[in-house]
């Protein structure tokens, strides 16, 4: 089915999200790259799809980096059992951190693991 501008704006007309009216456009992965860093897009829900990169646990916890053809975010997880090399694809929030560092304070960008949609070993 294709729907065109004036089919969305017809259905849309005060009801919020466009995309959430569209079947399936809310489950679909965006690029890493395409993430936004900047302060609106703190608090956003993203789809991303990747591999497992470099790990560091924490207590509880654990940071991933997941990879895909556009770049690499750390992940934070509440799931330890996330291995290296592993394929995922996962919901998150965005989340902005505050790093003091020698040329100024630095904001991060890292991601919120909320939910895993699919994984797959390596």
């Amino acid at each position: 089915m294709r729907w065109g501008i004036g089919a969305i704006a017809a259905m849309t007309m005060g009801c919020g999200d466009p995309l959430a009216l569209l079947p399936g456009q809310m489950n679909l992965p965006m690029t890493i790259e395409s993430i936004p860093t900047d302060a609106a897009g703190q608090g956003s829900t993203v789809i991303l799809r990747g591999t497992v990169g470099d790990r560091s646990p924490l207590l509880g916890a654990q940071v991933y980096q997941l990879q895909d053809r556009t770049g690499d975010i750390w992940v934070l997880s509440s799931d330890e059992t996330i291995q290296t090399g592993e394929q995922l694809k996962i919901r998150g929030r965005v989340e902005h951190q505050s790093v003091s560092a020698v040329d100024g304070d630095q904001t991060q960008v890292y991601i919120q693991e909320l939910e895993q949609l699919e994984r797959s070993p390596q």
